[in-house]
């Protein structure tokens, strides 16, 4: 077989994946299997409890001190400078679009936002599991398992910019006459309003309550980052991993480390059978997002990002700064979807949750086609 139809079938294998598991959460979810509490309730555990075993193995599985500096080269990929450039390219081309589509303030924001931050945890996740079992992989040894361990650590270490660069940019703004109009409301509705604004309007509250620099910092600390922190020194102590954790006879490799493997392997499917539960409740009738703002934010994310994150790993690639797996990963990561953690930032801030929310439908729905294309093509590329 050519290397072309190698790549598309491994390609459209991670699509497959992700659709059947994702068309899966909305069956459940349309026949009440998984009712809304139920789903809440299964993303407290996916957080609390699954992703942090699955970070924990990972991380102690993937860090090596012997490959110190191939972590490094990561994490200058994922919390230095040219993360800063992924970013600010991000913001540069959602600002031009929504220029082009004439966009005020608030969905200006959430247009370079939703473009500059991508998706790094439930779509990649399967693709880069999927690659390390295709052909095309088989001459990276331990592509599965590298890979993976790429795209945890890429996760953890950007989500303390999600919650605070792009926390910065989706606090609510006033436009013209919002002030006025909020007020005039207010002045009608007393009891419905309160001191709040109105229970569906998009713009911000009469008297905003201020977060501070506590608060941020207590978001961005959750459970996963905690598991992180926690393994990575224990993943650089020489013999620790050989002997305790995960080596051949090492005393938790076979009980307890296995039994957090077991649980970490669940968090991918459980992330894309909730995807499909909120996918199968359609989008909120009150969202306001036009589909020319919609059709901006796919174009900039789903088709000009994972060129500028092809020109920027392809590059250090070429010059053997990071080795194939890892230019894979980032890659892959590049091509994936809006982040799911822009929801949250939203709904924190009160603000555009019901535009957010149609995006997710309509991009999440679509998504893995796109991805399967831009991977079958990173996939040419590089092998």
């Amino acid at each position: 077989m050519s290397i072309y139809w190698d790549s598309a079938i491994v390609a459209l294998d991670g699509t497959v994946v992700v659709i059947v598991i994702v068309a899966a959460g909305a069956l459940v979810a349309k026949y009440n299997i998984l009712d809304k509490h139920g789903a809440e309730s299964l993303g407290k555990v996916i957080l609390n409890l699954l992703l942090p075993a699955l970070l924990f193995t990972e991380m102690i599985k993937s860090l090596d001190i012997a490959k110190f500096d191939e972590f490094g080269i990561l994490l200058f990929f994922c919390t230095g400078k040219s993360y800063l450039v992924h970013v600010f390219l991000g913001i540069a081309v959602g600002w031009i679009l929504a220029k082009l589509s004439k966009a005020g303030k608030n969905m200006s924001r959430l247009i370079m936002t939703c473009i500059a931050f991508q998706d790094t945890t439930a779509i990649p996740l399967i693709f880069a599991q999927v690659l390390g079992s295709g052909s095309v992989t088989s001459d990276d040894k331990h592509f599965q398992t590298n890979a993976v361990g790429y795209v945890l650590i890429y996760t953890v270490f950007v989500t303390v910019y999600k919650w605070s660069v792009a926390y910065g940019m989706l606090k609510p703004v006033f436009e013209h006459g919002d002030a006025n109009l909020e007020v005039n409301y207010s002045l009608e509705h007393p009891k419905e309003i309160g001191m709040m604004g109105s229970p569906n309007s998009s713009f911000i509250p009469i008297v905003p309550v201020k977060k501070d620099w506590i608060w941020t910092i207590k978001k961005i600390m959750n459970p996963p980052i905690y598991a992180t922190l926690f393994s990575i020194p224990l993943a650089l102590i020489p013999y620790l991993k050989e002997y305790v954790f995960c080596g051949s006879g090492a005393v938790l490799t076979n009980n307890v480390f296995a039994a957090l493997s077991t649980m970490g392997s669940t968090v991918s499917p459980l992330i894309c059978i909730l995807l499909g539960s909120k996918l199968s409740k359609g989008y909120p009738a009150t969202a306001t997002i036009s589909n020319l703002h919609l059709s901006m934010i796919l174009i900039g994310k789903e088709i000009i990002m994972p060129l500028f994150g092809l020109l920027l790993a392809g590059t250090f690639y070429h010059y053997d700064l990071i080795d194939r797996v890892l230019c894979i990963s980032i890659l892959i990561i590049y091509a994936g979807p809006t982040s799911l953690q822009l929801l949250m930032i939203c709904t924190a801030h009160q603000n555009q949750v019901d535009n957010i929310s149609k995006l997710y439908m309509i991009m999440y729905a679509t998504a893995a086609l796109p991805m399967a294309l831009w991977t079958m093509a990173f996939l040419i590329l590089l092998y």
